[in-house]
């Protein structure tokens, strides 16, 4: 019996590690001790993000339940582990396809960090800036800057040497006036997608940088921009389809118009915009001319989104005032509707018909 026991005490014990697969943050129940699980969530993005860069876990995925979230400082994406194979995703814990979905729950993204940091003297501020390769951002509504002089940009990829990265299914959302969005999304680098996203009143949608291969813009509604797009550089393989593009200052400005190759859109609408096509001087911008490949482009109609009324007409009323699952989409039977571009992917999520599963 002695001799069994001492076997026993000398076999070596070995605890193995588990790690969730996703981060977890709350801004209404989290605390920055809790683990992380959905059960003990964190409370705020800059910890979770920190968690996805060690190099002591295997996560690589953070979900954000509904709440305000406020960042004191922009939020580097990257990791110092091996991301052979991998993504970085930072997604709402609820989808716009989820059943259980509403406008409510989309996780907000706000902003009090102060301009200059990045880059260094800068004179923008921005909340997720993009440090690494192969990263994905689902399902979040990103506010304007509480004051308008300053310039935001919550979503910002600065390295050319970067590629693959995914923007679906997002709000931007600002006022010129009031709290503006200066860029809702600037990208260096290639292979930069927008998809399933809404963009309402920012000054510059997105903005993308020198080479951008691969990248485009799809499936999504831009309403009351200064600049629907801007590109930059070359233009090898970009994708403008199925948008629907309105109420806009220019609807593309081109850095460049020389460029060997050119742009094209496909299956859009574009109606009662002022400009349509813009080119930068030294100063300012100005109407210009340059090739844009069109097929399948309506440029007449009215287009109609889904806001909350006006003074005298409120959508909203009563004690349940509730917004509408189609909050800030294309109204049934007026032109576009049939399009499906807006948060939605799915069948049945979306009380749209005409979407592909």
């Amino acid at each position: 019996m002695k001799k069994t026991l001492l076997t026993a005490l000398l076999i070596p014990i070995c605890f193995t590690t588990i790690f969730p697969q996703a981060i977890y943050v709350d801004s209404n129940t989290g605390n920055d001790n809790n683990s992380g699980t959905k059960d003990s969530p964190l409370f705020s993005i800059e910890k979770a993000a920190g968690i996805i860069r060690s190099r002591d876990n295997d996560i690589y995925t953070i979900k954000i339940n509904p709440g305000i979230y406020i960042l004191t400082r922009h939020v580097s994406v990257s990791t110092e582990k091996d991301m052979n194979n991998k993504h970085i995703i930072i997604e709402a814990s609820i989808l716009p396809d989820d059943t259980s979905w509403t406008p409510e729950k989309m996780p907000v993204i706000a902003s009090r960090a102060r301009e200059g940091e990045i880059p260094e003297n800068a004179h923008f501020v921005t909340s997720f800036r993009i440090d690494e390769s192969h990263v994905t951002i689902r399902g979040l509504k990103f506010h304007g800057y509480f004051y308008p002089q300053t310039r935001y940009n919550p979503i910002g990829r600065f390295a050319k040497t970067l590629s693959d990265l995914l923007v679906e299914q997002c709000v931007f959302v600002g006022d010129p006036n009031i709290s503006q969005l200066h860029v809702g999304i600037f990208s260096s680098g290639n292979k930069a997608l927008i998809d399933h996203c809404v963009f309402f009143k920012v000054r510059n949608t997105v903005v993308f940088g020198e080479e951008p291969d691969g990248s485009g813009i799809t499936n999504s509604i831009i309403f009351g921009a200064s600049q629907a797009v801007w590109t930059g550089g070359t233009d090898n393989s970009f994708k403008f389809e199925n948008n629907i593009v309105t109420n806009c200052g220019y609807v593309w400005v081109k850095n460049s118009t020389n460029a060997t190759k050119n742009y094209s859109m496909n299956n859009c609408i574009i109606v009662n915009n002022r400009y349509y096509k813009g080119v930068p001087d030294s100063v300012r911008l100005q109407p210009g001319e340059f090739e844009l490949s069109e097929i399948n482009i309506i440029k007449s109609g009215e287009v109609s989104l889904r806001l909350t009324g006006t003074e005298d007409k409120p959508l909203l009323t009563g004690v349940d005032r509730q917004l509408p699952v189609d909050y800030m989409h294309i109204i049934p039977g007026t032109p576009g509707y049939e399009m499906g571009a807006g948060l939605f992917k799915k069948k049945g999520t979306t009380r749209q018909p005409g979407l592909s599963d």
